[in-house]
Parts: C-alpha cells; structure tokens; sequence
C-alpha cells in the first residue's frame, strides 16, 4: 500500500514520582483517557457531529496520542493579549454545543449520560488536591490583594473607591478558606449542569483561519472534566481568556451569542427538552461570579509573565512542604504592572457587574 505520513502530539506521564503524586497526575490521566475514549466519542454519536476536540489515536494511563493540529492550520492565540470579540465569540459558539449536547443527551436518554458522567471524577477540587492546589489558589488571593492594596492607595485608579473597598474587604474574608469555597461553587447545581471542559482559557484553544479570518476553534486539555454549572466555563473563559474590553464591554454579547447557539443546539438534539432561558444562565453567572474572579488571580500571573518562571518552579518541586515557598518565592516574576492592570480591571468589571 502507499506510505503516508502523520504528525501525532504525545502526552506522558512526569518521570519524577513526587511530582506525579503532588499535581495528582494518575487521576488526570485517567480523566483525560475516560475523556477522549469513551465521552467525546459517545456525545458526537449522540449528536451527529464532531465535538471541538481533536482526535485520539491512543490513550492510556501512561501515554496519550493525540491528532496534531498545527499541519491543519491551527494556532494558539497570544494569552497575553487575549482574545478579540471574533474569536470569542466563535469559542462561545463551540462551547455552547458541546454544553448542549449534554443538555440534550441528559434529556433524551439519562442512563447514556450517567454513564459517561460518572467516568469523570473531580481533580482540581477533590480532598486529595488540597495540599498542593489548595495552597496555589490562597498564593493566588494572597497575590491579587496586595496588587489591589497597593493601587488603592492610586486615588485617580479607582473610580469607585466606596464599592472597591466593600470588595477588597468581602476578597480579604476568603483567606484560608478559598479551596473549601471553589469546591462549593463547583459542586452541581441543576437543571443548567453539564459536563464542563473545566480548564476553558485560551493556552487550551487552538483556532484555524482562512487568511485573516478565523474559521475553528479545537479545545485541548480534557484532564479536569467535571459535571457542574455550566456557568462555572464560561466564567473561567470571561475571566482568563478574552481581551479587558471585550470583558468590560461585550460579556453580554457574548453570554447572548452563547446561549442563542446552546438553545438552537438543544432544539436539534432533544425537541421537547426545557427551554433555557438567558435569565437562567446569567443568573448562575451571578452566583458563582467569586469561581470566575478566584480563576482569574490563579491564571492571570500565568497569562502576564514573561519567561518560564512558572515550568521552572514545578519543576523545582521535590515534596508537598514545598509548594507554597516555592509560590512565593516567585512572586517578584509575576507581580509586574501588566498583573496589576489586569487584576485590577477584572475586579471592576466584576464590582460594576454588581457580583462582588
């Protein structure tokens, strides 16, 4: 037969033991192999079409073989800039099929879905990840206050220095028991729960584009598949993923333009399914509004460094003691003007929003 040649991503497991037992890296294997499968699989037979993930060729506990997307054409974004209002809008459009094809599927045939359901299991929010996640998400609060402490003393920055302070106050009562609150706002809230994608920021996109024009979006990264609010995505992507005044001035655009393609992807699929309504998903957006904001102090240090600080001192990791020195210890790399920037106008946006 003819020979041909195709270029496969591998994924495998970290050699160093302690590493693997402290970022929990057997669940998310597991996760990530349940995910590509046997549940992406199924939910595009369910649906007739492709969900916006690429391709598994081989998955295991140890290995991951995955389609490569980059000789199709597609490319990561710039997780400094952020996304634009086209290429968010066309990741609202993906997710919103992919969150109403679980919609649909829980409603036409309920065993199928729990089947698939229950393969998922919670890793970023499981007992277990306290140790390390736990005292990744306080560094992260802690970081983000003394940003916000450190501008509102700016005067001219904070043009609503009186609801600022009310939630610079509500963010300080969050210290020491961030973990217990995000496991709280991840736990299912129906009927508006779905299998999420659980990680949904713009380093985990890859987009396609005819000339200047982008035309696809794929999701990568399926280790933290979780059952819950469907809000709980589109908080970590509003929060993390899109540039600031695609934020400040579009999130209802965009909130609009996702639901408007869930509603018509559940008509499809399930007829006779509960309509949702807008109101419904705003009004989840509104109260689990403190996971998106809490998403966004853990990514925002990510997505405005420069360099590899960030691989350095994981990789720098021996033992769980470690974790949080290690955190701090590099708390000079990411605590730059752009951080600051960002971390202050995600909190205006959310205070204007009137969520905290």
């Amino acid at each position: 037969g003819r020979s041909f040649e195709r270029s496969v991503l591998m994924k495998r497991q970290p050699a160093n033991v302690i590493r693997r037992q402290a970022f929990r890296c057997d669940p998310a294997f597991r996760n990530e192999t349940h995910s590509y499968e046997t549940i992406v699989p199924i939910m595009s037979e369910f649906a007739g079409w492709a969900m916006p993930f690429p391709d598994c060729h081989h998955a295991s506990s140890q290995l991951i073989v995955l389609q490569d997307l980059q000789p199709l054409g597609f490319k990561m974004a710039d997780r400094k800039k952020g996304l634009d209002m086209e290429h968010s809008e066309l990741a609202m459009k993906a997710l919103a099929r992919f969150h109403g094809t679980s919609l649909a599927m829980k409603h036409v045939d309920r065993v199928k879905f729990e089947g698939i359901r229950s393969l998922t299991t919670e890793l970023a929010f499981a007992p277990d990840s306290e140790p390390v996640f736990g005292a990744s998400v306080e560094n992260a609060l802690r970081m983000a206050l003394t940003a916000l402490e450190d501008e509102s003393s700016a005067g001219e920055s904070w043009s609503t220095s009186w609801e600022l302070g009310e939630a610079l106050h509500n963010l300080r009562t969050l210290k020491g028991s961030v973990f217990r609150r995000l496991q709280a706002l991840t736990r299912p809230s129906e009927p508006l729960s779905v299998l999420c994608h659980g990680d949904l920021w713009l380093n985990n996109m890859l987009f396609r584009y005819n000339g200047d024009a982008v035309e696809e979006v794929k999701f990568v990264d399926l280790q933290v598949m979780r059952y819950s609010s469907l809000a709980t995505d589109l908080l970590y992507f509003l929060s993390t993923s899109v540039e600031p005044s695609v934020l400040r001035f579009h999130q209802e655009d965009l909130v609009s333009i996702y639901h408007e393609a869930l509603v018509e992807t559940v008509s499809k699929l399930a007829p006779d399914a509960p309509k949702i309504t807008i109101e419904q998903i705003n009004d989840q957006i509104e109260e689990l509004a403190l996971f998106g904001l809490l998403m966004g102090f853990l990514l925002l240090p990510a997505i405005t460094v420069e360099g590899s600080a960030i691989a350095a001192s994981l990789e720098n990791i021996q033992e769980d003691s470690d974790v949080t020195s290690k955190l701090e210890q590099h708390d000079e790399h990411f605590l730059t003007d752009r951080y600051q920037e960002r971390v202050r106008g995600l909190v205006l946006h959310f205070v204007n929003m009137g969520y905290i």
